[in-house]
C-alpha cells in the first residue's frame, strides 16, 4: 500500500468539467442560508404565538410564509436583471407557477376554513413549530422552479419564470 499514490488528474478523469459545472448559483446558497435563519428565528419566537392554534392559522399562516419567500425570490431576481446588461427575451406560454399556485390555494383553503368557523385546534410544540417553517420554506425553494402548463398539460421546469408572458389561449 506504502507505493500507491492517487494520480492527480484522476478527479479530473471522472469529471473532466467541474470547473464549468455549478451545482447552486450563489443566489441559491443565499436562499438556503435564509432559510435556515428564519427556520432558527421561528424557533426563538415560539413561545410568542398560541399553542393550541386553530387549523385554519396553520394552513394560512404557511402558504403566506410561502407566498413571501416566493416575493422576496421575485423581487431579487428583478432587481438582478435590472443591473444586467442583456436582455433576455420574453416569451409566452400558457402555465402557471406551481410555487404561487400552492400559496394562494393554501391561503385560499385557510380563509374557507376561518369563514366556516371550524374550531380544530392543534398543540404545535417547538420542534414541529421549527420543521413546520423550514419544511415550508424548503417545499418552495425545491418548487420555485416548476409551472403547471395546460397547453401540453404537465408540470416542467422553467428557471426564472419572470420572463413568461402568461396566456390563458394561444393567438
Amino acid at each position: 500500500m506504502a507505493g500507491l499514490a492517487w494520480p492527480s488528474n484522476a478527479w479530473n478523469l471522472a469529471w473532466s468539467n467541474r470547473s464549468k459545472t455549478k451545482m447552486m448559483t450563489r443566489a441559491k446558497w443565499i436562499e438556503a442560508l435564509a432559510i435556515g435563519v428564519v427556520a432558527l428565528i421561528g424557533w426563538l419566537v415560539w413561545p410568542y404565538f398560541p399553542s393550541p392554534t386553530p387549523v385554519w392559522q396553520i394552513v394560512l399562516g404557511t402558504s403566506t410564509l410561502l407566498l413571501a419567500q416566493s416575493l422576496v425570490r421575485d423581487v431579487a431576481i428583478l432587481l438582478r436583471s435590472r443591473s444586467s446588461t442583456s436582455i433576455e427575451h420574453r416569451k409566452e406560454a400558457q402555465c402557471i407557477c406551481l410555487e404561487s399556485t400552492v400559496g394562494a390555494t393554501g391561503v385560499v383553503t385557510g380563509a374557507i376554513l376561518a369563514g366556516l368557523g371550524r374550531s380544530t385546534q392543534l398543540a404545535i410544540g417547538r420542534w414541529e413549530f421549527f420543521l413546520a417553517v423550514a419544511g415550508t420554506m424548503a417545499l418552495g425553494f425545491l418548487i420555485k422552479d416548476f409551472v403547471i402548463s395546460w397547453k401540453p398539460p404537465g408540470v416542467r421546469r422553467e428557471k426564472d419564470h419572470l420572463n413568461l408572458i402568461v396566456r390563458w389561449k394561444s393567438k
